[in-house]
């Protein structure tokens, strides 16, 4: 103890020392040890940051081979009622590979790379809650299939109408399956619990309507999260298609130009008169036009900021059921930024709208279905 009292006494004597023969000296010594302490830092910041990205990188690599995993097969389109060739000429069979089919003289073959999700919005005004097993999961007022095609970094979105006429699965209080009936695809999300087995049977009926699709992960938001989702991005600028109406008021006249935020973009998207005839067709078309200029300004905050869409989730998270896990957010967003979209790449189901017994029902066009399968999910084999 006391050799170190004497050493630090020494040290500062010399130091005074110094200071009074050569203080020149001493600034110098000063300075260069504030330069090796201020490296010592930077170092120490550099190596967290690169493990930061090292882990981000790695955590990204685990979400895509778990995406890639969860789906094996192509669609079935030889259940579609189309006429398409499933065995090759003569000519072509020496390099034919199962799977491709041939539609108007072209061979097409499924693009084994694309990433498909299915996104869906639950008439819900409230956070998340499972329900007992019946029919109150809540109807899927909004289906929405997002595609990332890797080959050209394109991002598709195909929107389906939710009175559309498909095989509805239907189960009974217990949760026990009963029969199949043809039924409006949004009620599927009404079975079950109203969280992850309601979007699993939800997500059923969209693969069998697009004949066996692989969906890679979904994502059900209740409608009460428009607001916030809206807000986040700084509103949504759109010329109305329609008068929108909340209560007896109505808050929108069809042809103004409107700057939507909260309860309003809820209006906007969620809104609808029940006793008009094809009001689900025009939300949708209202849904398609929102959705346009939302995702390109997503873009643009994720190019500013490669976090916000994980700020977007954790901000509406008590209103969500995703399949998605964190590795696989994280490969998402890493990626979206570099992703193209604009209006070309909006697509709708055609058909036809017609009275049912007591609800609207939405047709197909079991050819146009096809088509947009083959452009959006196939590509062309060069022969």
């Amino acid at each position: 103890m006391l050799t170190n009292k004497k050493n630090r006494r020494d040290r500062v004597a010399n130091l005074e020392k110094s200071q009074i023969l050569d203080p020149e000296k001493v600034k110098r010594d000063q300075k260069r040890k504030r330069k090796v302490v201020a490296l010592s830092v930077l170092a120490a910041i550099t190596g967290l940051l690169a493990a930061a990205f090292a882990a981000f990188l790695i955590v990204g690599a685990i979400g895509k081979a778990n995406l890639r995993s969860n789906v094996i097969a192509a669609p079935k389109l030889e259940n579609a009622p189309v006429v398409i060739e499933l065995q090759p000429t003569e000519e072509e069979s020496a390099g034919w590979k199962e799977g491709w089919v041939k539609y108007n003289g072209q061979i097409y073959a499924y693009n084994e790379d694309i990433l498909t999700f299915l996104v869906m919005g639950i008439d819900k005004n409230r956070d998340v809650k499972e329900v007992e097993e019946g029919t109150n999961g809540g109807q899927a007022d909004a289906l929405f299939l997002v595609v990332l095609n890797p080959h050209d970094n394109s991002l598709s979105v195909i929107g389906i109408n939710r009175n559309t006429m498909t095989d509805i699965s239907v189960y009974d209080d217990n949760g026990a399956y009963v029969n199949t009936i043809k039924a409006q695809i949004a009620v599927q999300h009404g079975f079950g619990n109203g969280v992850e087995e309601s979007c699993e049977y939800q997500v059923n009926a969209v693969q069998h309507l697009f004949y066996e699709m692989p969906v890679h992960g979904y994502a059900a938001i209740n409608m009460s999260a428009i607001g916030p989702l809206t807000d986040m991005v700084g509103g949504v600028d759109v010329v109305a298609l329609e008068d929108i109406k909340s209560g007896n008021s109505t808050v929108i006249k069809e042809g103004e130009e409107v700057h939507l935020e909260g309860d309003l973009a809820f209006a906007y998207i969620h809104n609808r008169d029940t006793k008009e005839f094809g009001s689900a067709d025009h939300r949708l078309e209202r849904q398609k036009q929102f959705i346009t200029t939302y995702l390109q300004k997503v873009k643009q905050k994720t190019k500013e900021d490669i976090g916000f869409p994980i700020s977007v989730y954790q901000a509406i998270a008590p209103q969500t059921v995703t399949s998605l896990t964190v590795d696989e957010m994280t490969y998402l967003v890493s990626i979206a930024k570099d992703y193209s979209f604009d209006e070309n790449y909006l697509y709708t189901l055609k058909g036809e709208t017609k009275q049912g017994n007591v609800f609207e029902e939405f047709y197909v066009d079991e050819t146009d279905l096809f088509e947009l399968i083959l452009k959006v999910f196939y590509e062309p084999v060069e022969q």
